[in-house]
């Protein structure tokens, strides 16, 4: 017998009936699971939603925290324009995203 999410009565994890979910419904998965969004805006404003937290803030380096792991965002004169909760606003000359362990 299996139940509406296709398991064989199978304790599920949270996180897999929600990518279950996501895909049924075909939901957005950022939205859904909290992972980052990031939006660039040309090479001169980035915003990144569902973070968590600053690890490193210079000028021309900020590290921050997300779900997928540290980010680095890398350029000249890089500045926090808004920091709040769920997102942040930078600014200055982006010239590097970066994934790290």
């Amino acid at each position: 017998c299996r139940n509406a999410l296709g398991g064989k009565g199978m304790k599920q994890t949270p996180e897999s009936i929600k990518a279950k979910l996501i895909n049924i419904l075909e939901l957005p998965a950022d939205a859904v699971m909290d992972l980052p969004r990031y939006m660039l805006v040309s090479n001169t404003s980035l915003l990144v939603e569902n973070h968590q937290g600053i690890l490193e803030y210079g000028e021309t380096l900020i590290r921050m925290a997300t779900k997928d792991g540290p980010v680095r965002i890398e350029g000249e004169g890089l500045e926090l324009e808004e920091l709040s909760p769920e997102e942040i606003m930078i600014s200055g000359q982006i010239d590097a995203l970066k994934w790290t362990d």
